[in-house]
């Protein structure tokens, strides 16, 4: 156990100043990207429009999605040297590894987030949701980089692409840049603030740190591996055979 568990019994640090830094970087980049997308992807439309101009029109627009675009792909630089030579990030990297066992995790997971069990499934540091959404934001960056590069460097790109390729580029960028919006503003946004036991909002985003009943009910098998079997304190006005 580590002094910061010893220190505070009913709350543990469970993401560091670097991990939180990373994800505020790129929350805010992927929204101002996503609104920014948005706009060029529906011009003619009233939402369109209205962005266009809160953008301050087409020139300025395309200024904002390409200086967030630099900022995204130094993020992925970043995050790609934390995991890979820091011992925190390799090992939050392997906790993020999945595996076979999770198909039936997320199933369990998702009869949770429905309201149909009253308790999720144990599971370790990461749930297979979260492991999804991550693979899913990483995978989907990346591809966003690659084909925005292309569309970036368009005059380059067409000498040496066949007009094809770049006609489905333009497209897959578009339809990606939608679907992350999607799961930024939709999906995670539920998950993670709207779901049981979350609304209205979960606050380990703001400083890293986790209540160990949280821990106990949504990271059992972690919590488990920091504490052994003894139970958290229940939570204000909940009775020790309610907790779970």
């Amino acid at each position: 156990m580590t002094t910061e568990h010893r220190r505070n019994p009913e709350e543990i640090q469970r993401f560091t100043a670097n991990e939180l830094a990373q994800h505020w970087v790129l929350m805010i980049t992927l929204t101002v990207l996503a609104l920014t997308g948005l706009a060029l992807f529906a011009y003619g439309t009233w939402i369109g429009k209205v962005l266009m101009a809160i953008e301050g029109g087409m020139e300025a627009r395309g200024a904002i999605h390409r200086f967030f675009a630099v900022v995204l792909m130094l993020l992925t630089a970043w995050h790609f040297f934390y995991v890979v030579f820091t011992e925190r990030g390799h090992r939050q990297l392997m906790e993020m590894l999945p595996h076979a066992s999770d198909f039936r995790g997320f199933v369990a997971l998702l009869g949770y987030y429905l309201g149909r069990t009253a308790e999720p499934p144990p599971f370790g540091r990461f749930t297979p949701m979260q492991k999804l959404q991550y693979w899913g934001a990483g995978l989907g960056s990346l591809m966003m980089i690659g084909t925005g590069l292309i569309l970036w460097f368009h005059t380059q790109a067409m000498a040496v692409l066949p007009k094809w390729l770049f006609d489905v580029t333009t497209i897959v960028h578009g339809y990606e840049g939608l679907i992350l919006f999607i799961l930024l503003f939709g999906w995670h946004l539920y998950i993670v603030h709207f779901s049981p036991g979350n609304f209205p909002m979960q606050r380990t985003f703001l400083s890293g740190r986790i209540s160990r009943q949280r821990l106990w009910q949504e990271h059992r098998l972690e919590y488990l591996e920091l504490f052994g079997d003894r139970r958290p304190t229940p939570l204000p006005g909940q009775r020790e055979e309610e907790s779970p």
